[in-house]
């Protein structure tokens, strides 16, 4: 299985040139040091909390050659990664929140899932 990423950890729309493409990503260090901080995902349109996650991640992967490297990222850039990296092995923004946060944006999830289920019928997803 190849598992694919393009993020920009820039965090800015605008700075395409800012955009990394890692193929078979995986993360060989975290720091202990770790922060919270609000996050969204546009796969849960309006719904934000606060996550906690490592302040600084070394990542291996490759390019889109084959050739591997390894990048150190901190702060706003490895907490992008790290959010997508979730995506990749299954896990949600939600699913790193407290009880306390989740609890509070539960109701809003409800009604995201509400509404897929009625726009998509008989399709299965995760829930919340």
């Amino acid at each position: 299985n190849v598992r694919v990423m393009v993020f920009n950890p820039v965090g800015e729309r605008e700075a395409k040139d800012e955009e990394l493409v890692l193929v078979n990503p995986r993360v060989v260090n975290r720091s202990k040091g770790q922060t919270v901080f609000e996050e969204g995902c546009l796969s849960f349109p309006n719904i934000l909390g606060d996550v906690r996650r490592s302040k600084e991640v070394v990542i291996e992967a490759q390019d889109l050659e084959g050739q591997k490297f390894r990048l150190t990222l901190d702060g706003l850039p490895a907490r992008i990664f790290l959010h997508e990296f979730d995506h990749l092995q299954g896990t949600l923004f939600h699913d790193r929140m407290a009880p306390k946060v989740l609890k509070e944006v539960k109701a809003e999830l409800v009604a995201l899932e509400k509404q897929f289920e009625s726009e998509n019928p008989g399709v299965a997803y995760q829930s919340v």
